[in-house]
């Protein structure tokens, strides 16, 4: 199944070239879950990493469907 995956802020420069602005496609099992995708995602991912599907916070081990949307960025600090 295809999920979109979304690179923003620094993250967007681990942005394969057939990106597609800050997005682009990738082929995973059926039943796969959050996780599992990012690990596939060659970013250097931190816990203070910020992590949405279809703008929504997952739950732990969260089966994504087709057509999904992870849209990872670095947490920020300010105030």
């Amino acid at each position: 199944m295809r999920v979109t995956i979304k690179l923003l802020g620094t993250y967007r420069r681990h942005l394969p070239s057939s990106a597609r602005g800050a997005a682009y496609t990738l082929e995973v099992p059926d039943s796969a879950e959050v996780e599992s995708v990012i690990a596939q995602v060659a970013i250097p991912y931190a816990d203070g990493s910020v992590v949405l599907v279809n703008g929504r916070t997952p739950s732990d081990g969260q089966v994504l469907e087709e057509g999904d949307t992870v849209t990872l960025f670095p947490a920020t600090a300010g105030g």
